[in-house]
């Protein structure tokens, strides 16, 4: 089956959409549409079924869409490969993340990259919570930095950080000096929340549900450079792990409390490489670099934690 009518399938069926994965591809919808209709002939069954606007794929589209992504990636792998025989890798890594990690851990990590594989281009998913779950769903990230959940099958876990989500305020707060918090004490202060959970693993998501806290926030946001602004002016308590405000952290600047919530005790983030592009040159470049950084995360909280 030729390329490029492995392409076609593969971002009408990302997209939902014959017309938009045309003005992707940069051709004529008539012709997407013709190559449809021509394996559906050849295979004797439907590949996609209309729904409104737009198009999703039956049980057997589902086969040939698989066929198509393991197909395209593998032919992905081999240029990579073939590449990097004369020193020249090049390619994209599509990468989606938590907020937290793009402060320091993938700037870093893109940085070293870029220095060794100059010709390496980095697509970073800035989109909603939501967003950033149907790509997750749909496999789309080659790389994923995430809290670790075990619905992401397809993907394999390379290096990991185990960190206390806690109460983050100015050094000054009448509750700097605790060892421990629970929510109830929290939310007898002004607080800064995320304008969507997502952002929290599910645990702790659920432990924020049903604590029975009853917050005053004088925020909601899911920018966490807004937030770690607004808690160096004394605006209110975040609720984070040290992985975003290590630098602010070992400065004095802020100070971190872990929370005594049981299934708020231990968070553990990620990086989630795609299991069918694990081998490609850039993915493969970028996912060391992160390894690399996680590494040194981990030193800086343990040499952070050891000084408090």
């Amino acid at each position: 089956m030729h390329a490029a009518v492995l392409r076609y399938i593969d971002q009408v069926a990302r997209l939902g959409s014959i017309r938009r994965a045309a003005s992707v591809l940069n051709v004529a919808s008539s012709a997407v549409n013709r190559q449809i209709l021509k394996l559906e002939a050849e295979l004797g069954t439907p590949l996609f079924e209309r729904v409104g606007n737009g198009v999703r794929p039956t049980a057997a589209g589902d086969y040939l869409i698989r066929h198509a992504r393991e197909t395209l990636a593998g032919w992905q792998n081999v240029c990579g490969e073939i590449a990097t025989l004369s020193g020249n890798v090049h390619g994209e890594v599509r990468i989606v993340s938590i907020p937290a990690p793009i402060v320091r851990i993938l700037p870093n990590a893109i940085v070293a990259t870029s220095q060794r594989h100059p010709n390496i281009t980095y697509r970073i998913i800035d989109a909603t919570p939501q967003e950033h779950a149907e790509e997750m769903r749909a496999r789309r990230p080659d790389i994923a930095i995430l809290f670790i959940d075990r619905r992401y099958r397809g993907y394999n876990v390379v290096a990991r950080i185990k960190m206390r989500l806690g109460a983050i305020m100015r050094p000054d707060h009448p509750l700097a000096s605790r060892k421990e918090l629970s929510l109830t004490e929290c939310a007898a202060h002004p607080v800064i929340m995320l304008s969507d959970p997502w952002i929290l693993n599910a645990a702790a998501e659920a432990e924020f549900t049903h604590s029975g806290a009853q917050f005053k926030a004088t925020a909601l946001t899911n920018s966490l450079p807004m937030t770690k602004e607004m808690m160096r002016a004394g605006l209110g308590i975040g609720f984070f792990t040290p992985a975003g405000f290590i630098n602010e952290l070992k400065a004095g600047e802020l100070v971190h409390v872990p929370l005594t919530e049981p299934d708020l005790s231990l968070s553990e983030i990620g990086v989630l490489i795609h299991r069918d592009r694990q081998s490609a040159p850039p993915v493969r470049a970028l996912s060391a670099s992160l390894i690399q950084e996680f590494a040194s995360l981990e030193e800086d909280i343990k040499a952070w934690t050891a000084s408090r």
